[in-house]
């Protein structure tokens, strides 16, 4: 019978050793009892690897490595990320639904959710991710507050990599827009970064550059609607004046339009400030406003399509992604 030492794995410091497990997966020389029972009721991969049948040990070929009579399965995973996805199976409270959550677990979750067809916990992963980056404008403007991951420094680069990694496409339109209201200088480094193939790598800048001038245009048209001339804002109270504040705030916008902030894209995160900033008329303000809100439901309505995906209901539907 073949032998497995202890010097050549050890049991998990994270409690899943499991006296009456089954099966022990053995990762980076570090080794977890569980239950096969478990591990198939939850993923597809393991409900057909661990249903086959082991060849008995047999002293001359060997045979199956088994361990405290457990078959010893070998894994190309690393030891953290079957921690948390273990935890995710076995601990209902480690990956709940609607309970905030570190970017590290739920990654982990959904890249062996995906490798081994766990679908139930590969949606929640998905669920986790869609609060950071929404697929709707109302749940955009309430990330700050409704996101289940903490935000991280230069996330950016780690949320692509995952989602190019695990086939999620529903967070990238959020994911781009977010990374477009930073200067180009700052985005391409971390692009160039990215932890992925060379030609995917080459796809995913061509389409973050691109699609970014292609939503500064667009955003451009749409939420500076109200500075065209021929805009109209009936109820004025103050024409001459309403007026000959527009036409300047034409001019500045043009000059800001290079900036680190462009007018367009301040306008757009505060349409309700923007009339009480340019000294308005109450009517001119609200109508201003009203523009600007249904200018970025254009803008949001587009985005996906701005950097070459399929449109939102396409990918939430791609995704199994539930509306937020």
């Amino acid at each position: 019978m073949p032998s497995t030492s202890i010097s050549d794995f050890s049991p998990s410091n994270d409690m899943i050793w499991y006296s009456d497990g089954s099966v022990i997966l053995v990762v980076e020389k570090t080794a977890f009892r569980v239950h096969a029972s478990i591990l198939a009721a939850q993923c597809e991969v393991f409900k057909g690897m661990l249903g086959i049948p082991q060849p008995a040990p047999d002293a001359e070929t060997g045979g199956a490595e088994v361990y405290e009579g457990c078959p010893v399965v070998r894994m190309q995973d690393s030891a953290v990320d079957l921690t948390h996805f273990l935890k995710s199976i076995y601990d209902f409270q480690y990956f709940q639904s609607g309970v905030k959550s570190k970017f590290p677990i739920v990654a982990a979750v959904l890249r062996l959710s995906t490798k081994y067809h766990a679908p139930a916990l590969r949606h929640r992963a998905i669920s986790f991710l869609s609060t950071a980056y929404p697929s709707t404008l109302a749940a955009w403007d309430k990330r700050s507050i409704q996101r289940l991951i903490p935000p991280f420094e230069d996330e950016f680069c780690a949320y692509v990599a995952l989602a190019t990694e695990t086939d999620v496409r529903a967070i990238l339109p959020g994911l781009y827009y977010a990374a477009a209201r930073k200067p180009l200088g700052q985005i391409i480094p971390l692009l160039r970064t990215l932890a992925i193939a060379p030609a995917v790598q080459w796809d995913v800048c061509s389409d973050f550059v691109l699609g970014r001038e292609r939503l500064f245009q667009v955003e451009i048209k749409h939420i500076l609607t109200f500075l065209n001339v021929e805009f109209k804002h009936p109820g004025c109270q103050a024409l001459s004046s309403c007026t000959t504040i527009l036409n300047s705030t034409a001019r500045l916008a043009l000059r800001k339009a290079t900036e680190a902030e462009a007018y367009h894209q301040w306008c757009s995160a505060n349409a309700s400030e923007v009339g009480r900033s340019l000294a308005l008329c109450q009517p001119c303000s609200t109508t201003v406003e009203n523009s600007i809100k249904d200018a970025r439901n254009v803008v949001w309505e587009q985005l996906p399509g701005l950097f070459g995906l399929p449109d939102w209901e396409t990918l939430k539907a791609r995704d199994e992604l539930d509306v937020e």
